[in-house]
């Protein structure tokens, strides 16, 4: 089957492990593909790089050769994107949609606005999914984030019975190629960002800047003195970097001597299988970014979620046994101390039937393909 997948594949190793969720999937399905990969950040408003492309009738010809598009997996139904045609950075027209004949695939897909929607993007969004709904060719599966529950809220229940819903694919990624970090001891894997205490998810944001990373310092230093492990921080994207430094500015020096280690900023498959290793051997992960907590809850470490974004608070009461996640607000560095004395595990039963669901869909999705060349 020739796949033209269409997706994030450069820059956040988050999207990565999705990636490979989504193979590990055809791959227990014994589906043989052939798959070209685009990278979406290239259509882009912002990007201006002689390769740059956009969703033109050149890109609908080029559809037309494969059996099957795919968009995803990524939070690619935020509808906040200014100057699209849709209000998403899948930024396609409903007369380019239409040139398209083979069946289009919008998966493992985010709807989570986490910046001001423009004025009008609201109704453009909605226009994208009435187009959507009534076409043959396309479905629409978004993930397990509380996506669902944005649309019912902007959009109304209708819309689901036109969409399904799925675990994201990172729930399929295990790594590969394990590497272990050359350190004594055991240790807490923290992965922290910078981009997300500037998002809005129902009005939660950071309290404060300064605080936060003050709070977190004083969650570090903890987790050394009293806890006894090291911390090993683990970045995703570039501005993670930014957000370690920060907090290593604050943080008295013997502590970085000997007891703080900094995974190191690499991209790819490969990486992903790296630091993603890390999580999988860790004691705990205190994790902000979704896929740092999506694939440690799949391998089952104890998986605290800290994060001011309702799409990983969603998956913590959807899976966890207790109380796993702690909104950045003045406080959560007890609330995540206390967590760690306790035992926080995933309803491992809960996580089968959603994966045994979700492979279902593929298959039936995929047989119909081949059965309907």
């Amino acid at each position: 089957m020739k796949i033209l997948h269409i997706a994030a594949f450069e820059g956040n190793i988050g999207d990565n492990a999705s990636h490979l969720g989504f193979l590990s999937i055809l791959k227990d399905l014994n589906i043989n593909t052939t798959i070209k990969k685009i990278e979406i950040r290239k259509s882009y408003n912002n990007y201006n790089q002689e390769d740059k492309f956009v969703f033109d009738t050149r890109f609908a010809n080029e559809c037309n050769q494969y059996d099957c598009v795919v968009f995803g997996g990524g939070g690619f139904l935020d509808y906040w994107v200014e100057n699209s045609v849709n209000g998403t950075t899948i930024n396609i027209s409903e007369d380019i949609l239409k040139q398209i004949k083979v069946p289009i695939l919008i998966t493992s897909i985010g709807c989570h606005p986490h910046r001001v929607v423009p004025e009008g993007n609201k109704e453009k969004f909605k226009a994208f999914l009435d187009y959507a709904k009534t076409a043959p060719n396309i479905q629409i599966a978004i993930r397990n984030d509380g996506s669902a529950d944005v649309l019912c809220e902007n959009f109304g229940k209708s819309y689901l019975t036109h969409i399904t819903q799925i675990l994201d694919h990172g729930f399929f990624y295990k790594p590969q190629h394990r590497s272990n970090l050359p350190i004594s001891g055991e240790y807490v894997a923290l992965n922290i960002t910078a981009d997300q205490i500037e998002m809005y998810n129902n009005d939660r944001k950071i309290y404060d800047k300064s605080a936060y990373i003050d709070e977190l310092s004083q969650l570090v230093i903890e987790i050394i003195d009293s806890k006894k492990y090291k911390v090993v921080l683990v970045p995703h994207i570039h501005s993670d970097v930014e957000a370690i430094a920060e907090l290593l500015n604050i943080i008295p020096d013997r502590y970085k001597r000997s007891k703080i280690i900094v995974a190191p900023y690499i991209q790819g498959d490969l990486a992903t299988d790296y630091l993603f290793s890390i999580y999988h051997d860790s004691k705990y992960v205190i994790g902000s970014r979704y896929h740092a907590n999506v694939c440690s809850m799949n391998a089952n470490c104890p998986t605290i979620g800290l994060s001011p974004l309702k799409r990983i608070e969603f998956i913590h009461n959807q899976l966890s046994t207790s109380e796993t996640y702690v909104p950045i607000e003045t406080g959560f560095k007890d609330k995540v101390l206390s967590l760690m004395n306790d035992a926080t595990s995933i309803n491992s039963q809960t996580l089968e039937d959603l994966k045994k669901q979700t492979i279902d869909f593929y298959r039936e999705y995929f047989s119909y393909i081949k059965n309907n060349k």
